[in-house]
């Protein structure tokens, strides 16, 4: 038998928090049982551990109403809604199958548009198409609600394309920065932030801005700055602005990297479980970013279990990026395992399918955790091999000036070369002292730097201490 409550229990624990904080804002129930029942699903979805039970003495009516009350204000709010409605229409307009019902709704929507919402752009290329097809209907009065609308939003549509256009070369220079550590785009930062905080913009390039913003912070390093976009945005998302579950759900991942560099992983781990609630064509990224998380806390049971859950997700996605860092945390979480034999072959395999594709996106990040599964494997041959086939030690070089740059190739490089006797312990150590004066030791990088030091310093114990010396 169902619980009396079943489908309520459902909607409660779907709700996220900045859904809850925006109905709680609105919520003004008289009612005192519907009061209750609003305040204990407010409760809940804000305080996880600390779940109140809902009174299953109250009416379930009161339940229904409350749930059709909150989804009908989430819906209102929903750009992704909206959108899909705008583009039904269109859909139906092109195929001419709309009905007197859907224009009338469109017609008063556009009637009572006063301020550019999220999807302005969608509406108004929508409405180009609509005002031929009221025209050559000879329907004139339609035809001038349409025409005045399209003549009054002229100006600020101009403004959306050049935008859209200027956040595309952004994003262009920005990614550029992180694949290929190619010069700084801080000067894209000013705009950006105009473009993000400006509420005559419309929504879509808002977001892309902050997206981008986020994406030049992490690229710096730059915490104080990502912390107070963070904050903006999530005011925003609390007031029901710029509101969608697709956007929550991204920005949830974006805050799990933001806690991670703030060492907070509490907090990195609830918004990463928040993340992946949901699934989406971003799923694989969000479940790389929470993995990253375990990892660094040495949770790799928790790791693997997660990865291996979304390992369809895996074969079935087309992102090579994330393609490339799911299975670098792999190898990672089945070295710290003792599963290294397995997590070879994989390894193995990956390279031979993946080749180009990780030499231009995330070649650093492979062979970071690759190397490692070869020297937990004593396979000091073939990170040789690898180094000479790939260039890898003087494509590291290239990235000291990057904020993470960390020489994790060169000093696997070098502790192979050493143990297969093709350099001195002067020049290993050398090498190594050298390597210390090309980045900084930071709260951030010097837990990486630790294990590190455990897997470079195994099967040559004498390193340990000259390594630790550099760490102080």
């Amino acid at each position: 038998m169902k619980p009396k409550l079943q489908i309520f229990e459902n909607f409660s624990r779907s709700l996220l928090p900045h859904e809850a904080r925006y109905l709680h804002s609105l919520g003004n129930f008289q009612d005192p049982e519907k009061h209750e029942v609003f305040k204990t699903l407010i409760n809940n979805s804000l305080n996880p551990e600390g779940k109140i039970p809902f009174n299953t003495e109250i009416d379930k009516r009161k339940y229904y109403h409350i749930k059709s009350w909150a989804e009908k204000k989430l819906m209102t709010r929903d750009v992704d809604k909206i959108a899909e409605w705008l583009l039904d229409f269109d859909k139906k307009l092109s195929l001419d199958l709309v009905n007197a019902e859907e224009e009338q709704q469109i017609l008063d929507y556009v009637k009572n548009y006063r301020d550019i919402t999220f999807n302005f752009q969608i509406l108004y290329q929508i409405m180009r198409d609509y005002r031929s097809y009221l025209l050559i209907r000879m329907r004139y009065e339609d035809h001038v609600i349409i025409s005045d609308f399209l003549e009054k939003y002229k100006d600020p549509y101009s403004r959306a394309i050049k935008i859209q256009e200027k956040l595309y070369q952004a994003t262009i220079e920005i990614t550029d920065q992180f694949t290929q550590n190619k010069s700084t785009s801080l000067y894209w930062e000013k705009w950006l932030h105009k473009v993000f905080v400006s509420e005559n913009i419309n929504g879509n390039n808002r977001y892309k801005a902050f997206i981008l913003l986020t994406f030049l912070y992490n690229n710096t390093g730059d915490l104080e700055k990502l912390q107070q976009i963070f904050d903006e945005i999530d005011g925003f998302f609390s007031q029901g602005t710029l509101y969608c579950r697709r956007l929550l759900y991204n920005y949830y991942s974006s805050r799990v990297l933001l806690h991670s560099r703030q060492r907070n992983y509490e907090s990195a781990v609830y918004y990463g479980k928040l993340s992946i609630r949901q699934m989406n064509e971003d799923i694989l990224m969000y479940v790389n970013n929470l993995v990253s998380i375990y990892l660094r806390l040495g949770q790799d049971k928790e790791a693997l279990n997660l990865m291996e859950e979304y390992r369809t997700v895996y074969e079935t996605n087309h992102n090579d990026l994330q393609k490339i860092i799911y299975i670098s945390y792999n190898l990672r979480a089945l070295t710290e395992l003792n599963l290294s034999r397995k997590a070879e072959n994989i390894g193995i395999y990956f390279l031979q399918k993946y080749e180009s594709e990780i030499l231009k996106l995330r070649w650093h990040h492979f062979f970071t955790s690759y190397f490692n599964t070869l020297l937990s494997n004593e396979n000091y041959e073939v990170i040789l091999q690898l180094d000479k086939k790939y260039g890898l030690s003087d494509l590291e070089d290239l990235r000291k000036n990057s904020a993470s740059y960390v020489p994790n190739i060169k000093w696997a490089v070098s502790v192979a070369a050493f143990l297969e006797n093709k350099i001195s312990a002067d020049k290993l150590y050398h090498t190594i002292s050298e390597s210390f004066k090309d980045f900084k030791i930071t709260e951030n990088n010097n837990e990486l730097l630790e294990k590190n030091l455990v897997l470079l310093s195994k099967n040559l114990p004498e390193l340990k201490e000259f390594f630790k010396s550099h760490l102080k």
